[in-house]
């Protein structure tokens, strides 16, 4: 069933970036200068996620590999107030922005991978993988510095689906 359930949202969710990729190219075979279906901006951006995607504290990479798709990781670790275990996670995820001159809509879809022990589950610990989507306001100036995001991260698990998690990134372009 979980299996099902995240390839139906991880499938749903890159159909969504290719249909929004194609239809950039199409609309920007208009011969205005202003609309370009490449990107010229920052193509590496390293930022810290609060919530979204990591679930509850991220560290990631995202580097622009195809025009305006890009590719994230990421890595989340918190533990317990008193030392003893924690959560790991893991987001890997594919992107796509629309929009130009540093101010973006970001549409993306991946997994999570989540692992936690017995100390704080009170069994013999326990690791999943979640499917996430992210709907986010991205402003990434063109010549690199300062970055950041807001906007949704909805992500569903097994007889889970939460589809108004929010985050928030801040970080570094280049």
């Amino acid at each position: 069933m979980l299996k099902k359930l995240l390839f139906k949202s991880v499938s749903t969710g890159l159909i969504m970036i290719f249909v929004l990729s194609i239809s950039s190219n199409v609309f920007s075979q208009k011969k205005s200068s202003k609309v370009s279906s490449t990107f010229e901006g920052a193509k590496n951006a390293f930022y810290v996620e609060l919530l979204g995607n990591g679930l509850l504290f991220s560290a990631n990479y995202d580097v622009r590999i195809a025009n305006k798709f890009g590719v994230r990781a990421g890595i989340g670790y918190v533990g317990s107030t008193e030392g003893e275990g924690g959560i790991l996670t893991v987001p890997v995820m594919g992107n796509f922005l629309l929009g130009n001159n540093g101010r973006y809509f970001e549409v993306g879809a991946g997994i999570t991978y989540v692992s936690g022990n017995s100390d704080i589950f009170n069994d013999d610990g326990f690791s999943s993988i979640l499917g996430t989507l992210s709907f986010m306001y991205r402003r990434q100036p063109v010549d690199g510095g300062f970055m950041w995001k807001i906007g949704l991260t909805p992500f569903l698990a097994e007889g889970i689906f939460v589809p108004y998690w929010a985050g928030v990134g801040i970080g570094y372009c280049w």
